[in-house]
C-alpha cells in the first residue's frame, strides 16, 4: 500500500475535533517521516475524498461547519501575513539599493558603473 493510502486510512477514522491526530503521530502510524506526511497532505490535499483541517489538537475531518469556518480563516489571516511579509522585505530591499525589474531582484551595479 503506497503512503497516501496508508495516510488516507488513518485519516479516515480522525472525524471530528475530539478524534485528532497529530502529524507526529500520524507519521508513526503510516511508518514515514513527519516531513514526508506533511507533503502528502499539502501536496496532494484534492485527492482525500473529504475536507482535512489542522487544529491546536492536530488534523482532522471537520463535523461542524464553525470548524471549517475557523480553518478557513485561520487560512486567510496566514496568507495576509505573508502578503505583508512580502511587501516589507520588498520594500526594505528597495531602500538597501537592490534593484527591481518586473518583481525580480538583481545584482547591484559596481560603484564604479555608477560613475562611468
Amino acid at each position: 500500500m503506497d503512503t497516501f493510502s496508508k495516510v488516507c486510512r488513518e485519516l479516515q477514522s480522525c472525524r471530528g475535533k475530539a478524534r485528532a491526530v497529530t502529524l507526529a503521530t500520524l507519521s508513526e502510524r503510516v511508518g514515514c517521516s513527519r516531513r514526508e506526511v506533511e507533503q502528502i497532505i499539502e501536496q496532494q490535499l484534492c485527492a482525500f475524498p473529504w475536507p482535512i483541517v489542522a487544529g491546536a489538537t492536530g488534523l482532522y475531518i471537520p463535523t461542524e461547519p464553525d470548524d471549517l469556518n475557523a480553518h478557513i480563516h485561520n487560512l486567510h489571516s496566514r496568507h495576509r501575513r505573508m502578503q505583508i511579509r512580502e511587501a516589507t522585505v520588498r520594500r526594505k530591499a528597495r531602500l538597501a539599493g537592490w534593484p527591481e525589474e518586473s518583481g525580480r531582484f538583481h545584482n547591484r551595479p559596481r560603484q564604479q558603473e555608477l560613475f562611468a
